[in-house]
């Protein structure tokens, strides 16, 4: 059990770590900071597909590193309180309120697109490397 949380809690400080230099790297656009919390959260939707992909029916990744990676990395990676807390400053200020409508229904539908992609590259590749 030990040995479990200290490698969700060590994942979790490199995804944090990773999401920081994305916000850092990645333009805000003008009036809102969603474009950098939109690319973390892809990016972990993405790579949570493919862990989940790749660990499916005892494949290349164990339960340790399901553990490491999508709970410890993908979780300190994404972040679902900014992409709320973003969302609802757009949604309250009229000028904003089509983007936030359009950020919300992006995030939902690509977030969702892009861990099946994900999942399906993961399973492929388990089924070319049995």
């Amino acid at each position: 059990m030990l040995k479990n949380m200290f490698l969700v809690m060590l994942g979790g400080g490199i995804g944090a770590v990773v999401r920081e230099a994305l916000i850092m790297v990645v333009p805000q656009l003008p009036g809102g900071s969603e474009a950098p919390i939109f690319v973390a959260n892809m990016t972990a939707a993405l790579l949570i597909g493919l862990t989940a992909g790749l660990a499916v029916k005892d494949g290349i990744i164990g339960p340790a590193g399901k553990l490491f990676i999508a709970t410890g990395i993908m979780g300190g990676l994404s972040t679902f309180s900014s992409f709320v807390w973003g969302a609802d400053k757009m949604l309250a200020d009229p000028s904003l309120r089509l983007r936030g409508l359009l950020f919300v229904a992006a995030s939902m539908i690509f977030g969702f697109l892009l861990v099946q992609s994900g999942l399906w590259i993961g399973q492929r590749l388990i089924s070319r490397s049995n």
